[in-house]
């Protein structure tokens, strides 16, 4: 990822304004490195979130990896459909907004306020109330969680 150096991380609640913009914190703006001009490509998560990719994280790992897809396959097709027909590029402003587009909030069932969490190399915009549904999903499963956290050596 071409970044300052930095990394997506933290949680950050916003509000969208009454245009459907949205603040980046300013950390997040800060880690983006030069080369992805503030921008960023907003799509569907596998979660109920709305994903914003840096646009060189975009270009240099999504689409390669969806250009090698076997095109033969009905089931990478859809794959790969799915994800691009809700994809969209967007550029945060001089004050740091994007403006969402309306479906992939309708998507992530987001109303007015919003939690943006990073994710290394990608943010998640999420709904808070759909984010605390996500949370207790995985409230009981504290052995899975410690064997992924040994995995990484945490």
């Amino acid at each position: 990822m071409d970044t300052t150096g930095n990394s997506f991380t933290g949680s950050y609640s916003y509000t969208l304004d009454t245009k459907g913009r949205v603040n980046i914190p300013s950390k997040m703006r800060r880690a983006l490195g030069p080369s992805n001009d503030g921008t960023f490509v907003a799509t569907r998560s596998g979660d109920p979130c709305i994903v914003l990719y840096p646009i060189q994280v975009w270009k240099e790992k999504l689409e390669d990896k969806l250009l090698r897809l076997n095109k033969g396959s009905a089931l990478n097709r859809h794959f790969a459909r799915n994800l691009l027909r809700h994809a969209e590029t967007l550029q945060y402003d001089s004050q740091g907004r994007v403006a969402l587009p309306a479906g992939l909030v309708k998507f992530a069932e987001i109303e007015k306020e919003v939690e943006i969490v990073g994710m290394i190399d990608r943010i998640e915009i999420w709904s808070p109330g759909r984010l605390a549904e996500i949370e207790a999903r995985f409230a009981d499963h504290d052995e899975e969680l410690e064997a992924i956290a040994r995995e990484i050596d945490l």
